[in-house]
């Protein structure tokens, strides 16, 4: 499936990064995530056919007028045009993407047997950096079937240092003999 609003976000990347405003979009995307977050119809809305472009670009001028930069404002207006409002969300996230690859940040997702405290996060943070050579953003999901332990999932790789991997492992190398 073609990402419709991968564009936008480069669009909005690009923009911000000649007005040195790539974190203010990103705050302002997180606005929108609220405001989506807190009124799940409106995606529906957004996306209805029906309903026409000048009608959604009014809404969302008087949701985020005041709440949002200038620039997102305008952002807004050209999404409604072209009848992607209903992809604020994907481009949110497309353009957090971008930006992290723009700035060399790498997403690692941690999962955890059990919650890590703040001291572990900053350690295994720390650890992930020199590893990978780079900065990361670290994404934690809890998973109690790992038993005890961890499994670091990178863009090309993963670490499986959890109890179940190892019960995995075990059961692999009984069964193969």
């Amino acid at each position: 499936m073609v990402d419709k609003a991968l564009p936008y976000a480069q669009a909005l990347l690009s923009i911000g990064a000649d007005k040195g405003l790539e974190d203010v979009f990103v705050t302002d995307f997180q606005s929108v995530d609220e405001v989506f977050d807190a009124n799940p119809e409106l995606k529906s809305w957004l996306n209805h056919p029906g309903i026409s472009a000048k009608e959604k670009e009014d809404l969302l001028m008087k949701i985020f007028d005041g709440n949002v930069s200038a620039d997102f404002l305008d952002f807004l207006k050209i999404v409604c045009r072209h009848h992607q409002a209903g992809n604020l969300e994907v481009m949110g996230k497309d353009y957090s993407e971008l930006l992290d690859e723009s700035r060399h940040i790498q997403t690692v997702r941690v999962e955890s047997a059990s919650v890590l405290d703040d001291d572990q996060k900053a350690r295994l943070k720390d650890a992930l950096e020199k590893k990978l050579g780079g900065q990361v953003r670290l994404n934690f999901e809890i998973d109690p079937s790992l038993i005890a332990g961890m499994r670091i999932r990178t863009e090309n790789s993963t670490m499986d240092a959890s109890y179940r991997g190892l019960l995995d492992k075990m059961k692999e190398q009984l069964l193969a003999s």
